[in-house]
Parts: C-alpha cells; sequence; structure tokens
C-alpha cells in the first residue's frame, strides 16, 4: 500500500508540474502560440530527427515501414498546422449572421493515450492541438512504443527550454503508470482524457470520473461500382491498403466489386502488384493467421512479402494480399478488422446487395467509422451513403490517405476518427482542435423577421 501512495503522489506532482506550466501559455500572444508550434514542428520534422524518429517506432514495435512513417508524421503535422494557423484563442471572434461572439478557451491539463501503430503522428497531433490551444499535455504511449514517445517528449521538451518555455508542458509517465490502475489516477487528475487505440487504456477511462474520448474500431468496406476508371480505382486502393503495412484503421478491408467488371478488377489487380491467394493458399493463411486464440502478431501490420513465406510463397514481394470471399459468407474472420496489408474481395450483383454486403461487414465490426465508394453514378453514391450506418463515406479517394483527413478533402486532419453513437464515442467528427478546447459564447440579441414569422404562424394555422 505504501508503494501505491508514493506512485500517486509522484502522478499528483506530474500533473501538478503541468498545471504550472499550462499557465504560462496564457500570457502569449497568438502570434507567439504559431510561432511555437511551428518551431517544434520544424526541428522534429527536419529530414534527421523524423528519420531516427520512425526508425526507432518501427524497431521498438515491429508495426509499418520506415519511409511511410517519414511521410505520415511530415504530412499529416503539417497539414494540421495549416489548419491552426488562424485559428484564434482567448479573443471573440465574432458571427454577424447570429450575433453571437465565440472565445475558445484552454482546458488546462490533456491526457492522451497513443497508439503502437502511429506513435509519432499521433503524439505529435495532440502535441500540436494541446499547445494551439494553451493546454499541457500528459502523453500515455501504448507501452509497445514507449521509448519512441519519450524520445519525442525529449526532443519536445529541449525545444520548449530554448524558447523559455517550461518543459512541463508536455509530460510522460513511466511505463510502471501504463500497465497498472494508477492509470485511472492519472486520468481522474486530468481534465480531460483523450483515448486512441488501446483496448486496455479504453477499458481504464470509462472508469475515470473525467470527460473523455475514445474512438471506435476501423473496418472499412468499399464498394466498387462498374462504372469506374478502374486502373485508377486500382491505384488508389493499393496506395490506401498498402501504405505504412496497413497500420491505419481507415485502410481498406473489405473490396465488394461489381460482377460485370469483377474478373477484369481482379486480373488488373493483380498485374498491379497484389498477389491474389489460390485456394490452397486461403487455407494456409487460415492456419497462421490466429495465434493462441489472437491474430498473429507475425503478420500484423508486416511485409506482404514476409506474411506469404509464413504460408510457403516464397521471394515473392507483392505490394498487397488479396483473399477472394462468396457473398454468402456470414462471420469470416477477413471480413472483420484486419491490421495488415491483407484486402478481402467479394462480387456483387448490383447496388443494392453492395449495400447490404457492406452492412454485414460493419456488423462484424467497424460501426460508426468509414465505408468508401469507387462510382460515378450519383444516385449510387447517395444510395449508399443514406444506408450505410457510418460517420464519413470517402468517395473516389485512397481510404487510409482521406478519411482522416487530407489535401483532396476538407476532413479536419487526425489519426483519431470519432465513430458517433454507432461505436460509443461522443463525438463523430475527426478530432480536432475543438476537442481541445472550452467555448465561451456572447449572446447579443438578433433582429427578428416579424414579417416572415407571422406568414409561418398563418401558415401552422391553416
Amino acid at each position: 500500500m505504501e508503494i501505491d501512495l508514493k506512485k500517486i503522489d509522484e502522478l499528483n506532482i506530474l500533473v501538478s508540474k503541468s498545471r504550472v506550466a499550462q499557465c504560462q501559455l496564457l500570457e502569449l500572444k497568438n502570434s507567439e502560440i504559431n510561432n511555437l508550434i511551428l518551431k517544434i514542428c520544424s526541428k522534429i520534422l527536419n529530414e534527421t530527427n523524423n528519420k531516427y524518429l520512425s526508425t526507432l517506432a518501427v524497431e521498438e514495435t515491429k508495426f509499418g515501414n520506415i519511409q511511410d512513417k517519414i511521410k505520415k508524421n511530415l504530412y499529416k503535422t503539417t497539414n494540421l498546422i495549416n489548419e491552426l494557423i488562424n485559428v484564434i484563442t482567448l479573443k471573440p471572434v465574432h458571427n454577424k449572421k447570429t450575433n453571437i461572439s465565440k472565445i475558445l478557451k484552454p482546458i488546462g491539463v490533456i491526457c492522451g493515450v497513443t497508439p503502437s501503430t502511429n506513435p509519432i503522428a499521433t503524439s505529435l497531433n495532440y502535441i500540436i492541438n494541446s499547445i494551439k490551444c494553451r493546454n499541457s499535455i500528459i502523453l500515455c504511449p501504448n507501452p509497445r512504443s514507449y521509448n519512441t514517445v519519450n524520445k519525442l517528449v525529449g526532443m519536445i521538451k529541449r525545444i520548449l527550454n530554448e524558447n523559455k518555455i517550461s518543459d512541463n508542458l508536455v509530460n510522460i509517465p513511466t511505463k510502471e503508470v501504463l500497465r497498472s490502475e494508477l492509470l485511472v489516477n492519472l486520468f481522474n487528475l486530468c481534465d480531460k482524457n483523450i483515448v486512441t487505440g488501446s483496448k486496455l487504456a479504453i477499458s481504464k477511462v470509462k472508469k475515470s470520473t473525467k470527460p473523455f474520448l475514445v474512438f471506435g474500431v476501423g473496418n472499412v468496406p468499399v464498394i466498387i461500382d462498374e462504372n469506374i476508371d478502374i486502373n485508377k480505382t486500382i491505384s488508389a486502393i493499393i496506395d490506401s491498403k498498402s501504405f505504412d503495412h496497413s497500420t491505419s484503421c481507415s485502410a481498406d478491408s473489405v473490396l465488394i466489386i461489381s460482377k460485370k467488371i469483377y474478373k477484369k478488377f481482379i486480373n488488373n489487380l493483380s498485374k498491379c502488384g497484389a498477389y491474389i491467394l489460390n485456394e490452397k493458399q486461403k487455407k494456409d493463411f487460415d492456419n497462421i493467421y490466429f495465434k493462441k486464440g489472437a491474430i498473429n502478431t507475425e503478420i500484423i501490420a508486416k511485409k506482404p512479402g514476409k506474411i506469404l513465406s509464413l504460408i510457403g510463397v516464397k521471394d515473392i514481394e507483392p505490394k498487397l494480399i488479396v483473399y477472394e470471399l462468396n457473398m454468402d459468407e456470414k462471420e469470416h474472420y477477413i471480413l472483420d478488422e484486419k491490421i495488415l496489408p491483407v484486402v478481402a474481395a467479394v462480387k456483387s450483383t448490383d447496388i443494392n446487395s453492395s449495400i447490404n454486403f457492406a452492412n454485414r461487414v460493419l456488423n462484424i465490426n467497424g460501426k460508426g467509422h468509414s465505408a468508401g465508394i469507387y462510382s460515378k453514378n450519383k444516385n449510387n453514391i447517395l444510395n449508399c451513403a443514406s444506408k450505410l450506418p457510418v460517420s464519413r463515406i470517402i468517395v473516389n479517394q485512397p481510404h487510409s490517405k482521406s478519411a482522416g483527413g487530407s489535401e483532396n478533402n476538407s476532413l479536419n486532419t487526425t489519426l483519431s476518427l470519432g465513430c458517433g453513437a454507432w461505436g460509443e464515442n461522443n463525438i463523430n467528427d475527426n478530432l480536432s482542435y475543438r476537442e481541445f478546447c472550452n467555448e465561451s459564447k456572447i449572446i447579443f440579441k438578433k433582429k427578428r423577421n416579424f414579417k416572415k414569422l407571422n406568414q409561418l404562424v398563418q401558415k401552422i394555422k391553416k
């Protein structure tokens, strides 16, 4: 009991230091906050440091690949900065139409849990959003990526010191906290908790008395209509599913392909670098997919060639692996979430059967997250969007590079995607700076259009 009390005291001290550091941000101008986050990004994302951290992440977690992590860290963070640079905090911003002014204010101390699949990009997203909104943050990485995030925090502390800002603005607890019930104590000491990825951390944050955000599981069905450019669609799918060996929860999971183009689509997939498993290889893959009741860690976020070597296919390095399935399969494991460069493929009779099958996939896992469609038929796109219980429908875009925001669309840049009530989440938007702020509204009287109001009253009376 004495040891636990000491550890709790250490957490109290950690959070107290974070609170003191956070107060320093209240005195800075918006331009000074912008300069600080730009300096952090410039230093962390320079060629040397980005490569060092990306290499460390792959070596420590054994997930993904270095070059793709370098790109992910750079573009995700650059896009985020671009979105945040004009955001104003601690000053009223007036909306003439509503006659309401809003003031964005800090929350205080944020606790952010980050996943082992994206330890740098997600941590940077949390840190930049926190500092922009004048909060301090305590990062709680998945233990599998602890050393990587600890190095990142150390680098940022040095940048803060160089700029005469308290290095307690960004902190990390001991690994022991992350593995124990002490994590619940930390959650209770912070003002808001944001948890991405870890099922264990999600179970703990739900015990907390403080506000929290968690994010749902991705298991993306992608509908492929008959009226498409096949080669462009294939290029986008391979780009999406193969990136960083499919560490993203937004990567394509099940391709639902119109029967009118199915054979040509699969053939072209093969020509463009996908490996199509035959019946024997599918059975061999079935035998290695699970290990002791869980997905085999030897295949999670690994090279396709490494995965194939485990089923006896040697000296081949495709971009992704395709597992074909009949539409009458209802609960096959390949229809569940797959954090590896393997995608299921089924042949669909028409758009309605495609939508029905996509719903079946989402009911296995992934409700509230995302779905994709490749189509030139607007009615089919809208039909799909109206009938799928997801927060975002990505149209004619590489899914893993688009659902979390990109230059292709106007979604907020994030690696944490809300799934709404479908996914038992409090938000169904992309995590953004708004979740790192409190908001005060100043409500002024607005001019009322009595003529329009009276016309409406008369209409109702009739």
